[in-house]
């Protein structure tokens, strides 16, 4: 008689425990994210918020196309050095120079999107310990204002080394080009991050409004 094999099917989020609406963990809800998980607002109803999602969207394709170069130079960077290496014997190192300045601002940049997308590391605990929905936009909200004040903090003293680099005028060894170019990835970076949670948070207490009318307006009801 054989023994019944473990099943290796993926568990179901069915299986898990019912979940709500408030619960936002795409492994634990396969609820549509809602629009206030985003940096950026879907819906304006003001002719200035309009303005200035066009203005962001417009820098978002500004620098989504800075990414996909850097990228796409730091990996031909990478292959000429393979073939100037190994193939024609003579490799150059100001390659190597340029491919960490690719780098840089590839992670800078990446860095700043990853903050609009909210994509960057988050834990749910929150959502499993609070029932509320209105705690949990607050905690949110919270959590948000914080991450800006610490990337306020950092990005102070990080723009504060790449002006310093940037004033001094210092030069690389072999390209001889100027360092600034290489600190200037850390100031774009960190403006990103700040402005994106800041919109995070206009965006978040706005819902958090949203949702204590619509919670007065029960209580009224009943």
């Amino acid at each position: 008689m054989q023994e019944p094999h473990a099943s290796t099917a993926p568990v179901q989020p069915e299986s898990i425990g019912k979940t709500k609406i408030y619960n936002y963990d795409p492994d634990l809800s396969q609820h549509p994210l809602p629009p206030h998980l985003s940096a950026i607002p879907e819906n304006e109803s003001t002719a200035l918020g309009r303005f200035l999602i066009r203005f962001e969207q417009i820098l978002n394709g500004i620098f989504r196309t800075l990414m996909l170069c850097t990228g796409l130079g730091l990996a031909l960077l990478m292959f000429s050095q393979i073939i100037m290496r190994y193939v024609l014997e003579s490799p150059f190192t100001g390659i190597e120079e340029a491919a960490v300045l690719l780098g840089v601002w590839i992670y800078f940049l990446g860095m700043g999107y990853a903050t609009r997308e909210r994509e960057h590391i988050h834990g749910g605990v929150v959502s499993l310990m609070v029932s509320d929905p209105v705690k949990i936009s607050l905690i949110r909200l919270v959590g948000s204002i914080v991450s800006m004040l610490a990337a306020c903090i950092f990005g102070y003293f990080a723009c504060k080394y790449a002006l310093f680099v940037i004033e001094k005028g210092r030069m690389s060894i072999n390209l001889q080009w100027p360092r600034g170019l290489w600190s200037g990835s850390m100031i774009v970076g960190f403006a990103m991050m700040v402005g994106y949670f800041l919109l995070e948070s206009i965006n978040e207490y706005r819902d958090l409004l949203r949702l204590r009318r619509t919670r007065q307006q029960k209580e009224c009801i009943l």
